[in-house]
């Protein structure tokens, strides 16, 4: 039985190729459709060296196994077998002849002269490596020299005597040659130079299923390569029927009016209810999917009224408008494997392009990119991001325009074999469309992708927790508490910047630092090895301190009643308001947080502003918590239209912390300082925009500050607190100097004590703006320092440790 199955495969390699050709009407029998069959050169043993370079018992193998084949009796011309035959090319499977059905069992044909008998060990060697089918596009290994890429051409060829081939378009760049599928003065395929490769067809190894699969684009592109020498039986290889366009025997190709060309192999189309079933699971965009069901019942009922005679042709192009991040790239390759499904595309492959891969850097190669990108999309979806910037509004951007006009008339010439698709923001899209006519006509869908709400970021958290392997702690697991964690990480307002980005980043980041904490654990259980826990989430640097470390800093503070009153207050309220949320109750409207600090210099206002950042980052209310400083001279600028750029980039460098502008009643002098006010409304702009992720302090006396409330009617209502700093007592001044000769270990004597106490009587007095308060002592002692100083210089010899750290009195002086 073995040697009845395989007899016809006794034969030699190039003799199956030779009549599977002549049957097929590929460079043997010119069945209807096919080519005359070509002359073959004669048999010269050297092309073994010229081709197959090998050696020793290799080489006398690869002799014989192209030596010229034995004569056999061949279907008459047009007879090549029977029509409609699906599979890949496979030399070693001999064409059956008329009336024989595929797959039934055929007598070997009866040969003019007998071949070399072989072993068994050959016979099964030879089977092994020419029983399997080999597809354009699939990839492929060599045998011989393990290298990887994919099948561009397969069939006879004259360099190779006839005999068949395996052209490759490498990985990979070879740098003992340039070839790019020309071998020898023949050309069966292109390619870049270095990358073409021709093999024997039994040294080409197909990968397995999976990698075949991942393949489809690549076999797509192949085939998209234009017709050539080797188009016919590229044709054989998707499966066309046998002897050109229009085979006998029936089945698909006996009929003329339809396309032989079925496509590469590809895996079978999804099934629509459980692509409905995907996107419901979506997390959010209920538009989205409400438009994508009604896209999906369209089509439906679009194809049922096609059987009743009604031509209703409806185009398929959309437009993906919405922020970053809220899965528009995703819904993209949902409608592609939509398409497929409902029979509208053919392959449902997803190619993604973006400015740079459409326009090119010379002149006249944007309209070939660009007409390229959409044949590479055939039979799928061009997905083109960030749509807008092809075209930069307001200039002379004549690639752009030329893209996009490309675009209107490569979108119009296969209308029926790709959906575009074009994504950016709302604002830019709009303004993009305006610039070609036919577009807004072109792009009848448009589905608005809203920014995800923090429940619905919380819901994505946990979808990617889950598939990356980890799981979250007990706590974690309710609704409440893991919506709680997203708001303190991912602020409101800057959730439109990254949306579901921003989640990636929160769980990598958490990934990376339970592994961290894990490897110094050392061996755990398997449950800790995965489980993320809350700590995780947050980057607990050696230099962020809790609550009670900074209201411990906040006792320390020397007078200030009122400020440390209000801050304690201030701290009670966050922390309930934590905890309400944890529990899953319901919180007020969160109040603004911005302030008013009034009161003279020198009252500790910058302390406390940065006693504030401390706090509101230890309750995880700011990213950062650093602290800006800035005043007039940092947000106005000396020429027109340059200050609210100047405001803007101050605001932007604050994000995550606090801002504090110092005299903030200058940046207004009088009603004519049109600078000033363009600074004011800026920044009032700026923070509204962004409330969750910055913390604003106006500093400056009680009286302008009044004032300036009046320039702006919005200042009133977004800084509703205002905390008063009241000048300090001599005792308070005289407290605060210890603590600075304290920190400098610095000592005064009696003397030098009773001076200085009478010098701060006399500032706490003064009750105006120019007495300085903690300011007039810290520039007190920085007198009295260099005083010293000069003292101890002139006095000869060596100083005792007592002299070097003690102020007299005439270092007052």
């Amino acid at each position: 039985l073995l040697a009845l199955s395989f007899a016809p495969h006794t034969m030699p390699l190039a003799h199956n190729a030779g009549a599977l050709n002549a049957g097929r009407g590929v460079g043997g029998g010119a069945g209807r459709g096919g080519r005359a069959p070509a002359k073959r050169p004669p048999w010269n043993e050297n092309f073994a060296d010229d081709y197959i370079p090998r050696g020793g018992a290799a080489r006398e193998e690869n002799v014989q196994a192209l030596a010229p084949p034995p004569q056999r009796r061949v279907p008459p011309p047009g007879m090549g077998g029977p029509a409609g035959v699906r599979g890949g090319y496979n030399p070693s499977r001999p064409a059956p002849a008329r009336g024989i059905t595929p797959g039934a069992a055929a007598a070997p044909a009866p040969l003019a002269s007998a071949a070399k008998p072989a072993t068994s060990e050959q016979l099964m060697e030879t089977v092994a490596k020419t029983q399997q089918h080999v597809y354009v596009g699939d990839r492929i290994r060599d045998r011989h020299s393990g290298r990887l890429g994919v099948a561009m051409y397969i069939g006879p060829a004259d360099f190779a005597r006839g005999n068949t081939v395996v052209g490759l378009r490498l990985d990979t760049m070879r740098t003992t040659t340039d070839c790019d599928g020309k071998f020898k003065g023949e050309r069966y395929f292109r390619c870049t130079p270095g990358h073409g490769l021709y093999i024997p067809f039994e040294d080409a190894e197909v990968l397995n299923e999976d990698a075949a699969a991942a393949g489809v684009f690549e076999r797509a592109a192949a085939r998209a390569a234009g017709p050539g020498p080797g188009a016919a039986v590229a044709a054989v290889a998707r499966g066309a029927p046998p002897g050109g366009a229009g085979g006998a025997g029936g089945g698909v190709g006996s009929n003329p009016n339809q396309k032989g060309d079925a496509g590469p192999a590809l895996p079978p189309a999804e099934d629509i209810a459980a692509l409905d079933k995907e996107v419901e699971q979506l997390v959010g965009l209920a538009e989205v999917k409400g438009m994508l069901q009604s896209l999906r019942n369209s089509v439906e009922v679009q194809k049922r009224r096609k059987h009743l005679g009604v031509k209703e042709e409806r185009v398929l192009n959309m437009l993906f408008l919405g922020n970053p991040g809220t899965g528009k790239t995703k819904v993209a390759k949902l409608v592609a494997r939509m398409m497929r499904s409902l029979g509208v595309l053919q392959t449902g492959q997803l190619v993604e392009v973006t400015r740079k891969d459409l326009i090119g850097p010379h002149h006249g190669e944007t309209g070939q990119l660009t007409a390229e990108a959409v044949k590479k999309a055939l039979g799928g979806v061009l997905f083109i991001d960030e749509a807008y910037a092809l075209k930069h509004e307001g200039s002379s951007d004549s690639g752009g325009q030329e893209a996009i006009n490309t675009l209107v008339k490569e979108i119009e010439d296969h209308q029926n074999e790709v959906v575009v698709i074009l994504a950016g923001y709302q604002k830019e899209m709009a303004a993009f469309l305006s610039s070609n006519s036919g577009l807004q006509s072109r792009f009848p869908h448009t589905f608005n992708f809203a920014d995800y709400s923090p429940e619905e970021m919380a819901q994505i958290l946990r979808c990617m927790v889950a598939e990356r392997g980890f799981k979250l702690e007990a706590k974690l697991e309710q609704d409440a508490k893991l919506t709680a964690l997203v708001q303190s990480l991912v602020k409101g307002t800057e959730a439109s910047k990254g949306n579901g980005r921003l989640v990636r980043n929160v769980c990598e980041n958490a990934i990376k630092r339970q592994t961290d904490r894990v490897f110094r654990l050392g061996t755990v259980s398997q449950e800790r090895l995965v489980t993320l826990t809350e700590a995780d989430f947050f980057d607990d640097s050696a230099s962020e301190q809790s609550m009670t470390e900074v209201l411990s800093r906040l006792d320390d503070v020397i007078g200030l009643d009122d400020a440390k009153s209000f801050m304690r207050s201030l701290a009670a309220q966050l922390q309930v308001n934590m905890e309400r949320k944890e529990a899953g109750l319901p919180v007020g409207a969160d109040s603004s947080l911005h302030m008013l600090f009034v009161g003279n210099p020198g009252t500790g206002k910058t302390t406390m502003a940065r006693l504030v950042a401390s706090l509101l980052k230890s309750l995880r209310m700011l990213r950062l918590g650093h602290v800006v400083e800035a005043d007039r001279g940092g947000l106005v600028a000396g020429y027109a239209g340059q200050t609210a750029i100047k405001t803007r980039a101050v605001v932007e460098s604050a994000l995550g912390g606090v801002l504090i502008v110092d005299e903030a009643y200058a940046l207004v002098e009088d009603s004519k300082d049109s600078f000033g006010r363009e600074a004011l409304d800026t920044l009032v702009k700026m923070l509204e925009d962004n409330r969750d992720d910055i913390v604003a302090i106006l500093a400056g006396y009680p009286n302008e500050m009044h004032r300036l409330m009046e320039v702006n009617p919005g200042l009133k209502s977004r800084f509703p607190t205002t905390v008063a700093f009241h000048d300090y007592s001599a005792a308070q001044l005289m407290a605060i100097a210890d603590k600075m000769l304290s920190e400098e270990h610095l000592t005064l004597a009696e003397s030098a004590r009773s001076s200085l106490a009478l010098r701060l009587e006399r500032v706490a007095k003064a009750d105006d703006k120019s007495g300085g308060n903690a300011r007039a002592v810290r520039n007190m002692l920085e007198q009295a320092k260099r005083q010293q100083a000069l003292r101890l210089v002139a006095i000869e010899g060596k100083k005792s440790a007592e002299q070097l750290v003690l102020l007299t009195e005439e270092d007052f002086v």
